[in-house]
């Protein structure tokens, strides 16, 4: 007899009350637990991370280290949903990197952006007719050493017999006399070193070995073009008025 007790339940009219308030009790129990979830996976998408992003644009085999010694990203916060897979949040993560590819400003810095710095990567920058090349003993005024980097490019003048004249403009430095060239962990050369072409080279190392290299920084944007113009005694001050 107690077997029937709930289908006897169920043709009363106060069974029948039972059951649906028991039914919405369990329907609202359900609702405030997908609720509390949802507002979990809501809270957690738009809590705030930290991550790092670039100020300006980073060029292709830019060293981690040089991201901190020279200023070149941000630090913020972002909704989580909005961060890249493998964001970066502390700057220890470049040590002992290079930047894979150029980065540019505002995006952020993800492990995919940067590779293991490796011995012999100077090669790795060359192809083609490009040459790197050894600019020996640069004092602090004619290589505006520190602030010339790896990564950086500049206008280089060289100075012979009394004249100066440009050499070539918008050359790549690979390498300074305090930073290793980017992507290598062989010790630092003391020297600047360049990516210049081929036809270029001689005459590099001529100066080299004959005259003085100055070294003049370009933007890092919107460089505009450099004039060939060369200054002797007779003309250095021409212009000035």
């Amino acid at each position: 007899m107690e077997n029937l007790a709930p289908s006897r339940l169920l043709k009363t009219r106060q069974g029948t009350i039972v059951i649906g308030v028991a039914a919405a009790v369990l329907a609202a129990i359900l609702l405030l637990v997908y609720l509390s979830h949802y507002r979990s996976s809501v809270n957690g998408a738009t809590e705030p991370q930290t991550v790092l992003v670039a100020k300006r644009l980073i060029p292709k085999g830019t060293p981690g280290a040089a991201f901190a010694q020279k200023n070149l990203f941000d630090v913020t916060t972002i909704p989580k949903d909005q961060l890249k897979l493998g964001a970066i949040s502390d700057p220890a993560v470049l040590r002992g990197t290079v930047a894979a590819a150029d980065i540019y400003p505002r995006q952020q810095l993800t492990t995919a952006d940067f590779i293991a710095a490796s011995a012999g990567a100077l090669a790795s920058q060359l192809k083609g007719n490009w040459r790197a090349v050894a600019l020996p003993s640069l004092d602090a005024a004619h290589g505006l050493t520190p602030d010339v980097q790896a990564g950086d490019h500049v206008d280089v003048y060289g100075q012979l017999n009394g004249t100066i004249g440009l050499l070539l403009a918008d050359v790549l430095v690979l390498a300074s006399p305090t930073q290793a060239t980017a992507g290598s962990a062989a010790p630092v050369s003391g020297n600047y070193i360049v990516r210049v072409p081929s036809a270029k080279a001689p005459k590099f190392a001529y100066i080299g070995q004959n005259g003085t290299f100055w070294l003049v920084l370009r933007p890092a944007l919107g460089a505009q073009g450099t004039g060939a113009t060369f200054v002797t005694a007779n003309n250095a001050f021409q212009g000035a008025h």
